[in-house]
């Protein structure tokens, strides 16, 4: 018997990877399962080393100018 996880990427972002110590892009893994509040947290995954960590998401506008 297989269990079969679903996964879906939504989008990328750069955000600060803690293998790479270095901005690089993740993406961003979402549940269907989970319900999602205000100040939810989502599992991002880095692009270059595979690193997967769950981090709150960006404020739309201040941290994008860091």
């Amino acid at each position: 018997m297989l269990l079969y996880l679903q996964a879906y990427i939504l989008s990328t972002e750069l955000r600060f990877c803690d293998r790479c110590m270095v901005r690089t892009r993740h993406e961003i893994i979402e549940d269907p399962e989970t319900i999602y509040t205000y100040k939810r947290r989502r599992l991002y995954r880095c692009e270059e080393c595979g690193h997967k960590s769950i981090r709150r998401g960006l404020r739309p506008s201040a941290e994008s100018v860091y």
